[in-house]
């Protein structure tokens, strides 16, 4: 009898070993998606971290929402399987106007989209300098929607991941000192308590519109110390 058991012990571990390879044997995805957000063909700097696209697979028997992280930069990327997706932009999450359709996007290999937006206002002509212990930034922004403007912003911080909810300081420029036809310049002195420590620092221009949290920004430059 006890002879029986182990052979049979013995017959039927292989065949769990070979279930529990067959299980394991589904290829993971392998198609790179990779895009940016862009106005007129230029990368659009947002924060990091914001819900603002979703991939759908709608032939797919689980045709739930993917996340698509979207980097401060603008720029994306996700591990796809071959195949038809539906990319949609997430409404009211971006300081942008939102399009109601959505992307048809074909995977087959490497796939690259740019997603287009209309910024409520973008930035250009951004320069920064270092003079004297004080960083002065300049910049235009231009308006393309109707919103009402609320601040033209200098953010400091310690990282190269700089928003406005990772910063260590501000200079805010209000609406009512901000002439949209002209260049904008704001200042931070490097002698503040919460940077004159710092070994390493850095700078970001942000625009905000009334009535959304979020800020379109310049791209983010190291501070020479």
């Amino acid at each position: 009898m006890m002879n029986r058991k182990i052979l049979y012990h013995l017959l039927i571990i292989p065949v769990f070993l070979l279930a529990s390879c067959e299980l394991d044997n589904y290829d993971p995805p392998s198609s790179p998606l990779t895009g940016r957000l862009v106005y007129n063909g230029q990368p659009v700097e947002i924060r990091q971290g914001m819900n603002v696209l979703q991939l759908f697979q709608p032939n797919y028997e689980n045709n739930n929402a993917i996340p698509i992280q979207v980097k401060q930069d603008g720029s994306f990327s996700s591990m796809l399987f071959d195949g038809s997706y539906q990319l949609v932009r997430i409404a009211g999450n971006g300081p942008w106007t939102h399009v109601p359709d959505t992307m048809e996007i074909e995977v087959h290999g490497a796939t690259t989209v740019d997603v287009p937006i209309t910024p409520f206002f973008s930035i250009s002509d951004v320069e920064f300098s270092v003079e004297n212990g004080e960083i002065t930034a300049s910049c235009r922004v231009a308006k393309h929607v109707e919103r009402q403007l609320e601040a033209v912003v200098l953010l400091v911080g310690k990282r190269l991941l700089l928003d406005h909810m990772y910063r260590l300081t501000e200079s805010r420029k209000p609406a009512g000192q901000v002439n949209l036809d002209e260049e904008i310049v704001l200042t931070q002195a490097l002698d503040h308590t919460q940077l004159a420590s710092e070994p390493y620092l850095f700078a970001r221009i942000g625009v905000k519109a009334v009535g959304h949290p979020e800020y379109i920004y310049s791209p983010v430059w190291e501070v020479p110390r």
